[in-house]
């Protein structure tokens, strides 16, 4: 199985069109390359994009996003942690989304379709890649903001499309995750599915979860919106339990699949440590999570490394903990305890029934699915971090401890625990003093890459301008109202 992924990927350059040949007979034609789309090598391949997308992989550029959630530091040198840089490539369109558009259109093309069969139904493929591109999609607008969508991917048909409004991709998002997830029928399952082995019932999952994430994403810009979908992910089944979690699991001894920290302290020096902001709380909270997620400094202690300040004593610091950068640690998409968190501020805010009992054993299973998730959970160290201050749960501050433990529970995913603080406020994050951005605070999004002003400028104009500031760090999304 652990080679599979190298022949899946090296298959890859194989899947996309043959060569036909021309008026020179078969010269034209290349012996190595198929007539036909391996659609399954491309879902692997947008699987591995999806796990590299949070957790990394041999170069991959996601440093910045548990940077400015907060949960590492740099050490010895100053760059995404004082958010120097401003403006970011859509590095999705050319890879992920455009290999899914390859296999969305081989399996709805009545002449083509039947080239795709032996990689799973038709119907399948499409739900799974429906799937995977509505969350490259919302990782796309979450980052951004407006992004091209309903016009993107039409190649040379067109070349400048249209930014839409965020408001119109999430409610189109909506839809499209239901859609899929009701797509799947009875035939052969989808092989290359290296996420949940082509089991439909995960997918569906994966599904309603990013829905309901989404759906809480809305709480402080379209409250009636964000209920109503809310309540229909929840119907139709969204994780659970930890066995559901998705996770992307890499490989043990190979480092053409590794987990990107891993990558970092084996080829730079891993110049990460935790975050002050971060060891500071979970030694106040007797969290058991922190062993887990750093490793103690030369004295012994657990010591987290202040933002915007040079370090090269590493041994000073709490250094990313060793059970966090193996080569086959996992990557956490969605998990259990993300949903019971969401399911206890849904309680608070009134979209679903229930009261601060309930609220309250949300949040507690949010901490102990977290626990159990890490690998740290024992009785005794669950009780003692609930009833420490702060942490045991008080209905006058519950939104705050939500919020909190959420972003404690989304450690190294990055980007989730940014759009979550970005739409909470929570925890009470301060930047570091030499801040870069325009305002000195936190970025609350990226700027669009600065190739757009030149190549698609018109309509680069009008997204900028429904900005209602510049296009840089410190400008705002649609649902980012707190």
């Amino acid at each position: 199985m652990k080679r599979q992924y190298i022949t899946y990927i090296l298959l890859l350059v194989l899947s996309l069109y043959g060569c036909k040949p021309g008026d020179f007979g078969d010269i034209n034609t290349n012996p190595n390359m198929p007539t036909k789309p391996y659609t399954g090598y491309l879902l692997t391949n947008v699987i591995r994009d999806m796990a590299s997308t949070i957790g990394g992989s041999s170069g991959s550029p996601i440093r910045e996003a548990p940077l400015y959630a907060q949960h590492l530091s740099e050490m010895t040198y100053q760059r995404e942690g004082v958010y120097v840089k401003g403006n970011w490539d859509f590095g999705y369109y050319q890879g992920a989304l455009n290999d899914l558009q390859v296999v969305i259109s081989v399996n709805s093309d009545p002449a083509r379709k039947a080239q795709a069969l032996s990689f799973g139904s038709n119907a399948n493929q499409l739900a799974v890649a429906r799937i995977l591109r509505a969350y490259f999609f919302l990782h796309l607008t979450d980052r951004w903001g407006d992004v091209p969508y309903f016009e993107a991917l039409k190649g040379n048909d067109n070349l400048t499309p249209a930014y839409d409004k965020q408001q119109d991709i999430y409610n189109d998002l909506f839809k499209e995750l239901k859609a899929a997830a009701a797509q799947f029928d009875g035939g052969v399952n989808v092989k290359g599915d290296i996420l949940f082995g082509g089991d439909p019932s995960r997918w569906k999952k994966f599904a309603n979860t990013m829905r309901l994430v989404m759906a809480l994403r809305l709480s402080k810009i379209d409250a009636v919106k964000g209920k109503t979908e809310f309540n229909a992910a929840l119907a139709d089944g969204v994780i659970t339990d930890n066995k559901d979690n998705v996770v992307y699991n890499y490989l043990a001894g190979d480092q053409n699949n590794e987990n990107y920290w891993s990558y970092s302290w084996r080829v730079d020096n891993n110049p990460y440590a935790l975050s002050k902001t971060l060891v500071d709380m979970l030694l106040a909270n007797n969290d058991p999570r922190l062993p887990k997620f750093g490793d103690k400094a030369g004295d012994g202690l657990y010591h987290g490394q202040p933002y915007g300040v040079i370090n090269t004593n590493f041994g000073a610091m709490s250094m990313l903990g060793a059970g966090m950068r193996k080569p086959e640690s996992p990557v956490y998409v969605y998990t259990a305890a993300e949903v019971q968190f969401a399911l206890a501020e849904a309680v608070k805010l009134g979209w679903i029934p229930g009261n601060d009992t309930d609220a309250a054993t949300y949040y507690l299973n949010g901490i102990k699915y977290s626990l159990q998730q890490f690998g740290v959970y024992t009785d005794a160290a669950y009780a003692t971090c609930i009833a420490t201050p702060g942490v045991a749960y008080d209905p006058a501050h519950a939104m705050e401890q939500i919020g909190t433990q959420k972003w404690v529970a989304l450690f190294l995913n990055g980007w989730e625990a940014w759009y979550e603080w970005r739409r909470t406020g929570f925890p009470r994050l301060q930047p570091p003093a030499n801040a870069q951005t325009r305002d000195g605070q936190i970025p609350r999004r990226h700027g669009y890459p600065s190739r757009e002003a030149l190549l698609n400028k018109a309509h680069y104009d009008a997204a900028v301008q429904r900005l209602g500031g510049p296009d840089d760090l410190s400008s705002r999304v649609w649902w980012d109202k707190q």
